[in-house]
This record gives structure tokens, C-alpha cells and sequence, in this order.
């Protein structure tokens, strides 16, 4: 029912749009042939979302999307730059004259490279670059990356690879590297009975390694470098003194494209494409609290250097090939991988997009969302309450059914959201959850769009059609000088500024220190009901 309800939707819609008149709908008829005028559409609602009687409702709301958009809401209209889009901008004219440089460089060396390729990362030369357990495109790119520099054999640590390192691996135009325990040398003995050397790559914690690695008796001495942005783990050693290059920036691809730079080493555009999706990948397309501006230099220049066009699509891409993946990773993550920004008469307002095939593992974790929700509006002002985003949504689409879910996370996104999505039923997100603030209640934190399935085509449109005609709620915009948030704003605030709300390395991706932060968000909500 629902295709063929959708399908005729549309088919009206472009016939509206060729200035074509539809079909008159199809009236009722009951056994006598007397005709009566249809119902009035069924509110969409999870618990009927497919029947006959919410076809109007389906027509309506896409209608409603369609002439927004067509009164000039598309997505492109209300775009803010994202952090890919401005650290290109910033750093397009010094990428420019390095890329000119590097090709003088590779043909006549400075003095400081000669002393580094020849002393400082000697002993790296022919080793195995292998990277994590858990396996990421950082491990991937950054042992691809570091052995053709180094003249040495890449290699993964297991043998199934995730939907977005799959799709850098196309991006790049290069094929997966062999695996560890398979490759002569590494994981096995080579003919001649030796094993080469080993450098490990984003990891360095003995319980990430390959198996075979961290049970071989031999690992301390085969062990001779390590390229990490993690902190150095209690339980790392080794036989001897090691080539050591451990940097705090967001992904250890940055430091090996800075090693090339470093050395006046040559880099083909398809490493550079890795690299490239390899930094965008771990820093959440240059928007996780862990991003620096090396990582966005790194960027910038690797994507003149791969002939990138538009980083921040590879991203999106990546991302949507990560999806199922990234369920797995938590909340941080699916909050940030595919996240955009616009702006409509002074509000801004941010869109998160989870493409799903199963809809339920994302809202079992509803409630760290919603909080992940409040905070991401928060951290997108670094510091400053005029640069934070007065809205932030995730929609979660379900590509096999092409409907869509909307997690709403205080009060003004409820406000917009049901000037919005005029029609759509709200419920509680997840079974016995909280209100998320003192301005909403629990079951308002999920909206039923239905059939909408685009950020760019319906989402925005529909926002920005609503905030362009004077909208208006219980708080001002963050760039209005009365602007005053409320006391689970407030309380947020104070856990985020002590440090209480950190995010860290965890296994192969970020995770929120969220104790605290979901007593200042959930409790308040408590108290002031109690109250």
C-alpha cells in the first residue's frame, strides 16, 4: 500500500510541476453506486501508517515539502559552509604553493629530509604496516600510506571491511592490502623462514592487535615503530628503543601525509585519496572535538593532491556506506557522520541523516541521541552562544521502507518540527524515556514523517519555509541579545565546562563520558515536574 500510495503522490506532484492537471481523485462508492465525498485523511501515526485512509494525509505532507521548496527552501538555498568547506577556503592558497614546492622538493631534497630518511626513519624502511583489531579506515589507510612511503608491505588485521572503507578503497582507486596472518613475512614465516618487522599504525594497546602479532614471543623485538594519535597504553613495550611518531591530532593519517611532506616524499593522487577519506572518516568530515588544524590542512592539501573536488561529498558518501556499521560505534558518531548546517532569517538550524535498512537499533539508543542532539548545538558554537545552532534534528531513514523517523530533542525543535511536518503524529522515542528539558515532554521526541526521505528535497524545505514566514516560540534566537536558555541548558553547561562530558578513543571510535551529562538533561526535566 504504501509504494503504490507514494508512487501516486508523486505522480501528481510531477504532474503539478509539468503545469499538467492531475487525475480527479478516485471517489468512494459503496454496493448501491451511491457516491459519497471521501473522509478526511488519517493523521500519520506509527500505528497506521500504511492505510488506505492516510493517502490525503501522505499527498498533503508531500505537497507541503513541494511547495516549499518550490518557493525557493531547497537545501542548496539555506546552505552554512561546513568545516570541510571552510578549512578548504582557508587553507586553498598555502595548499596551492606547497603542492608546487613538494614537486621541486622530490626532485632536490632539503637538507632536513635527506637527515630524516636517512637516520630518523631508517629502521622503518621494509617493514609490515599493520593496524588495529576492530579494523578502521585510519589502520587502513594510514599502513597503505606509511608502506608506500617506506618501501615496506601493508597488511589489515582481519579479513571483513566495512561498507565505507570499501567505498574509500574506490574512491582512491586501490585495492584492500593482504591480510596479516596470510602475507609471508608478516602473520607467517617467509620461505627463507624470517618474519620481517613490524610498525604498527593507530594503535599501540597489546589487546587491539592482531592475534597473531600480540601472541607471537618474538613481538617486542619485531616491533620497531609506531605511528599513533592514541594515548601510549600502560601495557606497551618493547625490546628495545623504537621509531616513535605519536602526535595528538584526529587521525593518524594527518601524520603520515605530514611524513611525506616532511620527507619530500612523492605521493600518488590515489594514496592521497585514502589519506584524504582516512582523516575525513576519524574527524567526522573535520567536526569531531578531536579535529586540528593540522587535520584540516591535511585535508585541504590531500585533496588537491588526489584532484578532490568536493571532500565534503566523499564524506557524506562514506558515511552512508558506514551506516550500519556506525550503529555499532554509538551515538557521538551517528550524530556528527552526516551533519549539515543552514541558516533561514537569523535561526540556524543543523540536520543529522542516519540511512538505515533496520530503524530499531537507532532508537534503542534514542535517549543518548537526544542528549547528543543538545550538546552538538552546543559545541557547534566552540565557545561562542552566537555560533551555536538554535535547532539540531536526526532524521532516521528507513531505505527499505522509505519512510522516516525524527528524533526531537527539547522544546524549539518540537515547536519547528510541528509547524513543519503539519499532520505528523508524535510518540515517546524509546520506552520509559525522559523528557529531554523542561519544554518538552517525552512523547513528543519522535515525530512520524512518513514518505519524506530527502535533506536536501524535503527536509530543509520544509524548515525553512516555516522559519521564513516569521516563526516564533518560547525561546529567541542564540544571536539575540535576550537570548536565555533553560535550566537543562544551563546545567549542561556547567558539566561540558568542567570537563565532565568528555569525548575519548574508545576501541575504533568515539565515545561521551555520559554519567553526568544525562543527570543534568534528564533530572531536570524530573525535578521540574515534581516541582
Amino acid at each position: 500500500f504504501f509504494f503504490f500510495s507514494a508512487t501516486r503522490a508523486a505522480s501528481r506532484l510531477a504532474a503539478s510541476a509539468m503545469g499538467l492537471s492531475p487525475a480527479p481523485k478516485r471517489r468512494l462508492v459503496d454496493a448501491d453506486t451511491t457516491t459519497h465525498a471521501e473522509p478526511p485523511p488519517t493523521p500519520l501515526s506509527p500505528m497506521a501508517p500504511m492505510c488506505r485512509a492516510s493517502w490525503g494525509s501522505f499527498t498533503n505532507l508531500l505537497q507541503h515539502c513541494a511547495n516549499a521548496k518550490a518557493a525557493g527552501h531547497s537545501g542548496s538555498d539555506h546552505n552554512l559552509p561546513t568545516d570541510t568547506e571552510q578549512a578548504l577556503k582557508r587553507f586553498d592558497a598555502a595548499c596551492e604553493h606547497l603542492v608546487k614546492e613538494l614537486k621541486k622538493r622530490v626532485v632536490v631534497p632539503t637538507e632536513a629530509a635527506f637527515f630524516e630518511e636517512e637516520y630518523t626513519y631508517a629502521r622503518l624502511r621494509g617493514c609490515v604496516f599493520v593496524g588495529h583489531v576492530n579494523t578502521d579506515l585510519d589502520s587502513i589507510a594510514g599502513a597503505v600510506g606509511a608502506a608506500e612511503l617506506f618501501g615496506g608491505v601493508a597488511c589489515r588485521s582481519e579479513d571483513g571491511l566495512n561498507g565505507e572503507i570499501t567505498h574509500a578503497l574506490e574512491v582512491a582507486g586501490l585495492e584492500a592490502p593482504p591480510l596479516f596472518d596470510t602475507t609471508p613475512g608478516a602473520g607467517v614465516a617467509a620461505a627463507d623462514g624470517s618474519r620481517l618487522s613490524v610498525c604498527l599504525v593507530d594503535h599501540n594497546e597489546p589487546k587491539q592487535m592482531v592475534a597473531s602479532l600480540r601472541d607471537d614471543p618474538q613481538r617486542a623485538k619485531r616491533i620497531v615503530g609506531l605511528i599513533d594519535h592514541h594515548a601510549l597504553a600502560e601495557g606497551f613495550s618493547s625490546a628495545g628503543p623504537l621509531t616513535i611518531d605519536v602526535r595528538p591530532w584526529g587521525s593518524m593519517s594527518s601524520i603520515v601525509a605530514h611524513l611525506y611532506v616532511r620527507l619530500s616524499a612523492k605521493m600518488r593522487p590515489a594514496v592521497a585519496r585514502l589519506l584524504m577519506c582516512a582523516i575525513l572518516s576519524d574527524t567526522l568530515n573535520l567536526q569531531s572535538v578531536t579535529t586540528t588544524d593540522a587535520d584540516r590542512f591535511a585535508v585541504a592539501l590531500l585533496a588537491k593532491q588526489g584532484g578532490v573536488e568536493s571532500p565534503d561529498s566523499v564524506a557524506r558518501q562514506m558515511f552512508r556506506h558506514k551506516t550500519r556499521w556506525i550503529v555499532g560505534l554509538g551515538p557521538y558518531q551517528m550524530a556528527r557522520g552526516d551533519q549539515k548546517d543552514f541558516s533561514v532569517d537569523g535561526w540556524k538550524f543543523g540536520i543529522s541523516v542516519l540511512e538505515v535498512t533496520d530503524t530499531s537499533p537507532v532508537l534503542a539508543i534514542a535517549d543518548q541521541l537526544l542528549l547528543e542532539l543538545r550538546i552538538l548545538k552546543k559545541e557547534k558554537g566552540k565557545g561562542d552562544v552566537k555560533q551555536q545552532l538554535d535547532f539540531a534534528f536526526l532524521f532516521v531513514v528507513d531505505v527499505v521502507q522509505q519512510r522516516s523517523k525524527l528524533l526531537v530533542c527539547g522544546g524549539r525543535e518540537y515547536a519547528l518540527a510541528s509547524a513543519a511536518f503539519p499532520g505528523c503524529g508524535f510518540t515517546v522515542a524509546k520506552e520509559g524515556l525522559k523528557a529531554p528539558g523542561t519544554t518538552v515532554r517525552a512523547d513528543q521526541t519522535l515525530c512520524h514523517v512518513g514518505p519524506l526521505v530527502s535533506r536536501k528535497a524535503q527536509f530543509v524545505p520544509a524548515f525553512s519555509h516555516v522559519l521564513a514566514e516569521g516563526f516564533s516560540c518560547h525561546r529567541t534566537r542564540v544571536t539575540d541579545p535576550q537570548y536565555a536558555q533553560g535550566k537543562s541548558g544551563e546545567a549542561l553547561d556547567k558539566v561540558l565546562a568542567a570537563g565532565q562530558a568528555k569525548v575519548q578513543y574508545a576501541g575504533p571510535g568515539l565515545k561521551r563520558n555520559m554519567s553526568r551529562a544525562n543527570l543534568a538533561l534528564y533530572e531536570q526535566s524530573t525535578s521540574e515536574n515534581a516541582a
